[in-house]
């Protein structure tokens, strides 16, 4: 079933389940513009989609059968499948999360995994409570914590904050970028599958334990 959620700055997030099949989506739209048709005049929208791809096609009967007949404006569209992200982007469409208030950089959590194709942009920090799993990726202008195993790319500090970090539970990316800055990583490190932070110092990318302890002894699983 389609929720609809409100938020801040008088936003309403529309969330759409991932695993709700798309011929469903007429009628499940139409309900919602017969029953809340009047709230929805002249709101602030958010279409969020989690991990579900959307083609152009589908955005197009979004767009002609609920967003213009409901008079919303439509704030972003989140989706994490990176081709869809391509295709709201080419459209001209917003894919961030807005800003809220004034604080322009926020913080994103996000309670799942990412997997292979699916891709999260934001302007701020961003925690993810899953993993984040090969062909998987991440861009953050702040920091990015993974409390899972990050073995996908992550961009942290995208604009050029070489002060972000990227934290590990357990680190096994071939590769971390932090603002200009790229650190390549290898399997046969002591530190491969262990919990991370990854920084820059001395104009370097430098790995350490997390948290970090004397003489760099952890125990997996710690």
């Amino acid at each position: 079933m389609i929720k609809l959620k409100g938020m801040p700055n008088s936003i309403v997030r529309c969330v759409v389940p991932e695993d709700m099949p798309s011929s469903e989506f007429p009628s499940a739209f139409c309900e919602i513009l017969e029953k809340g048709g009047n709230l929805l005049q002249n709101a602030k929208l958010i279409m969020d989609f989690g991990g579900r791809a959307l083609s152009g096609d589908a955005i197009f009967r979004l767009l002609s059968d609920f967003v213009w007949p409901s008079g919303v404006c439509v704030a972003a569209w989140i989706t994490y499948d990176a081709s869809s992200q391509d295709v709201l982007k080419r459209a001209g469409f917003h894919i961030s999360e807005p800003s809220a208030g004034a604080n322009p950089a926020s913080t994103l959590v996000l309670n799942r995994s990412l997997r292979s194709g699916q891709r999260v942009e934001h302007r701020g920090d961003v925690i993810i409570s899953g993993h984040v799993n090969d062909g998987a990726e991440i861009i953050a202008s702040g920091s990015i914590t993974i409390l899972g195993r990050l073995s996908g790319l992550v961009h942290a500090g995208y604009e050029g904050d070489e002060s972000a970090a990227v934290v590990a539970r357990y680190m096994e990316a071939l590769q971390v970028r932090i603002g200009g800055k790229i650190g390549s990583l290898g399997k046969d490190a002591q530190w491969w599958g262990r919990h991370v932070i990854v920084s820059v110092r001395d104009d370097a990318v430098l790995i350490e334990y997390w948290p970090v302890v004397k003489g760099g002894n952890i125990k997996e699983g710690d």
